[in-house]
């Protein structure tokens, strides 16, 4: 059976979203910080997590506010002392990022995407 017209244009649209998808997923992955890393990083929660919140789990977890990002789950913060990104981890934070080759709003859906499937997994 061929696809012809609007069925073949879907197709394409198709494998080209899931490609990017998985490409994004692979970004992701590898821009996480390892849980002993400390310095200025990227908090990012669940979307819809109160503000109070994500902020009383980055007091928790040690964590200078340096500014919240235009998202209101997404937060810059820094620390001086080894583990942050594993503290913010374990307060609540879906991951810690350092640079991200994407905008904050992409990296938020991804961390969350990424978080579900790393939950499943174990």
């Amino acid at each position: 059976m061929t696809l012809t017209g609007h069925r073949l244009a879907l197709a394409l649209f198709a494998g080209v979203i899931a490609i990017w998808l998985i490409g994004m997923a692979v970004v992701m992955r590898h821009a996480a910080l390892p849980p002993e890393a400390s310095g200025p990083m990227l908090a990012v929660f669940e979307p819809g997590t109160p503000q109070d919140e994500a902020f009383s789990a980055l007091a928790r977890a040690n964590a200078r506010i340096v500014k919240q990002s235009g998202l209101p789950f997404v937060w810059v913060v820094a620390g001086d002392e080894p583990g942050l990104a594993g503290r913010l981890t374990r307060e609540g934070a879906l991951g810690a990022y350092r640079e991200l080759p994407v905008s904050p709003v992409i990296a938020g859906c991804f961390a969350f995407a990424d978080a579900k499937v790393a939950s499943l997994a174990q």
